[in-house]
């Protein structure tokens, strides 16, 4: 499974490098403006690289199944003598670096503009990674959505992208109807707390889990499922 992950990560490389690439890019446009506004115009840089990326998220999802069966590598991939899980868990991990990565590359540009030119505002180092993890792993939510319906309509010879598309709308009506109830399941979870420093003054805030939490759940089983559909794919 390891060698199967490195090679998942390899292809997803031109990638990464495109996503960190367009991340630098924008902060640099936005570069003389942090220069005579203390830094704090790189803070737009955030507005204009993150908002859309859960969509190219969910996009990149279906692409990596997808360019298996145009490039015919399907054929290889499902005759290699491992069980589906891996095959799963292989892409997942790929694109849990690849998210995780570019969501770094996201908050930790412009806050590195920041402490250049100005020493109005702080951060500490756990608060950082917090905000980091919670909104990448958020975004990372999106992918098992993805595979399930993706690999769903691959177990039928006809109609597969209407049988993606269908299920995908299904899913998340699904998804809606259960996350109350998620909600409930997790209601126990305390707050994760941040803070970081502007001006002098301390500013603290929390966030709710329980709906990330309940979106995790969900997650792992739209996942189980899709290993066992890997296992009955059409090629």
């Amino acid at each position: 499974m390891g060698s199967l992950f490195k090679k998942e990560l390899l292809g997803e490389k031109n990638w990464i490098i495109g996503f960190c690439g367009f991340v630098l890019g924008i902060n640099f446009l936005f570069l003389p403006l942090s220069k005579i506004t203390e830094g704090f115009m790189a803070i737009s840089a955030i507005f204009m690289t993150l908002p859309a990326f859960p969509l190219m998220a969910l996009v990149r999802a279906f692409l990596i199944w997808k360019n298996e069966w145009d490039s015919n590598t399907s054929f290889l991939l499902l005759s290699l003598p491992l069980r589906g899980y891996k095959i799963v868990l292989s892409k997942l991990g790929a694109l849990a670096v690849e998210i995780f990565l570019y969501v770094l590359f996201v908050f930790l540009v412009p806050y590195l503009i920041l402490m250049i030119f100005t020493d109005q505002f702080r951060i500490e180092i756990l608060d950082f990674l917090k905000l980091w993890f919670l909104v990448g792993f958020r975004i990372f939510l999106i992918v098992p959505f993805a595979i399930f319906s993706y690999l769903l309509g691959r177990i039928f010879s006809k109609a597969k992208g209407w049988i993606t598309a269908g299920s995908l709308v299904g899913l998340l009506f699904i998804y809606s109807r259960y996350l109350n109830l998620g909600k409930k399941l997790f209601s126990f979870l305390p707050e994760v707390s941040l803070s970081f420093t502007f001006s002098g003054d301390v500013e603290k805030f929390s966030l709710n889990i329980e709906t990330l939490t309940a979106t995790f759940l969900f997650g792992v089983i739209l996942i189980f499922a899709s290993c066992f559909f890997i296992e009955k794919a059409e090629l």
